[in-house]
């Protein structure tokens, strides 16, 4: 490597070397960048832009907009932007100069890396263990749901390379790229549902393609494991093979890490034979499941958890996985539980007991607007249906259905409750007003390709907002 800059950025020299570049406009002296932006709601001033060369990258109206706050722009066609008066590092390969960057920022960082993979809670569990971390360190992250090779990439080219701790998101797809990337010293399976099974077959088949996160971790790593799932066996046993550490969480016996109980935002545990008690600012038992993953793997990797415990009283529900907003709606204060950007049988459920034990709500406020739950495979429909017994234990006052999917569930259910079945979020946004009255509280729940989110992004554009 040209010189060891893990405290302040990328140089442009190690830039150039390492993404297998040159300048055809060259930075000034003493110019370091923090990192790439590849998608433009996570862009930071001292990034990089990258610019589209195929499916990878910002567009040029982007590029317009933001180049006079970054730090320059990389390209394979440099001409395109030599009058924007910002360096420019032009480039063979988006994705392989992306990839270099990645793991050159792996090689160099000194720090503990977390992998977190499972069918739900990845991007909470991310958020959290980085939350968390902060109690004991400096603590980064991936962004938004880059959890692919080419999004590990771009995260891990752009993290604080003065952390003490990093946490990526890791996705299914060609996992075993993604673990070559990431190298984790700890890996947290949060847990498997029959999430992606019209791509990737049966849970056990999803579960053998996830527990590929171990062929880049070194023997004595961390494997953290959700030992209540069915295809915990599954990882073990492949962890086993990888010369790994096993560690357990779940609510059974025999798990190292035990909830014990949930008293609203209190969650007691037994974490390695240590009875803890801690508050959680995230709702409902698959949030304190979710930290009770991350405070095993701190507590295995031999770090103290109390002061990771003590962080999460402050922990916020991510935007689309729980984040609620107080908000007026055309003169209604409203308050929305946003779970719009994913859904599978167990997210749902999870979301829909959350609502069911919420004791201080009210139940003629209570209002339940469910999307289609999509990449469900041939039973699809079935698992939609069998959700009523879920709808029915809320008592809900009124049930709004969104989606083809959905036609059927609300056949069963809405001869007993007032709601209606929308064919698309459209028609959904079109009614919406008629449905809502003041002090509701809405749970909004489906799969990202079902648009519940632009329900959400209607309700709160130009409403008077806070997060509760």
């Amino acid at each position: 490597m040209v010189e060891d800059i893990a405290n302040c950025g990328w140089s442009s020299a190690e830039l150039e070397v390492v993404a297998g570049g040159r300048w055809v406009v060259r930075p000034d002296d003493g110019w370091r960048m923090t990192g790439v932006c590849a998608d433009v709601t996570q862009f930071t001033e001292g990034q990089m832009l990258l610019a589209r060369a195929g499916k990878y990258g910002l567009g040029p109206s982007v590029i317009g907009k933001l180049h006079s706050r970054s730090t320059g722009i990389i390209t394979e066609a440099a001409e395109a932007y030599t009058g924007y008066g910002v360096p420019i590092l032009e480039i063979a390969d988006t994705f392989k100069a992306v990839t270099a960057l990645a793991v050159a920022a792996r090689e160099q960082f000194p720090g503990c890396m977390i992998g977190v993979t499972g069918s739900v809670g990845k991007t909470s569990t991310v958020a959290m263990a980085a939350h968390a971390l902060s109690g004991l360190g400096k603590a980064d992250r991936s962004r938004t749901s880059a959890n692919s090779p080419y999004g590990i990439a771009w995260n891990l080219a752009s993290m604080d390379r003065a952390a003490d701790f990093w946490v990526q998101e890791m996705a299914i797809t060609k996992m075993e790229v993604c673990s070559q990337l990431v190298r984790p010293d700890v890996a947290i399976v949060t847990a498997i549902a029959p999430a992606h099974t019209s791509r990737f077959g049966s849970t056990d088949d999803i579960a053998r393609l996830k527990a590929r996160i171990y062929e880049g971790m070194v023997a004595g790593a961390i494997a953290v494991i959700n030992g209540d799932m069915n295809e915990a066996g599954i990882f073990e046993a492949l962890a086993r093979d990888a010369g790994l550490r096993i560690v357990r969480f779940g609510e059974g016996e025999g798990n190292d890490a035990r909830l014990l109980g949930l008293e609203r935002s209190t969650v007691h545990a037994e974490i390695f034979g240590t009875i803890c008690s801690f508050a959680l600012g995230a709702p409902g038992r698959h949030m304190a499941m979710n930290a009770l993953a991350v405070l095993a793997a701190i507590a295995a990797m031999g770090r103290p958890v109390e002061p990771a415990a003590a962080r999460l009283e402050s922990f916020e529900a991510l935007p689309g996985r729980g984040r609620r907003s107080q908000l007026l709606y055309e003169g209604k204060s409203i308050e929305i539980w946003d779970e719009a950007f994913n859904a599978n049988p167990a997210s749902m459920r999870a979301a829909l007991k959350v609502m069911r034990d919420a004791k201080d709500v009210l139940a003629e406020t209570r209002v339940l607007v469910l999307g289609d739950m999509l990449e469900l495979g041939p039973g699809a429909q079935q698992m939609h249906l069998e959700l009523e017994a879920d709808i029915r234990a809320i008592a809900p006052d009124r049930v709004l259905f969104c989606g083809p999917l959905m036609q059927p569930l609300a056949k069963r259910v809405l001869p007993d409750f007032k709601g209606c079945a929308f064919p698309d979020v459209q028609a959904l946004i079109q009614d919406i007003p008629y449905w809502l009255k003041d002090d509701d509280v809405v749970l909004v729940k489906s799969s990202h390709g079902t648009g519940l989110g632009k329900l959400v992004a209607h309700l709160t554009a130009n409403a008077r907002t806070g997060a509760v």
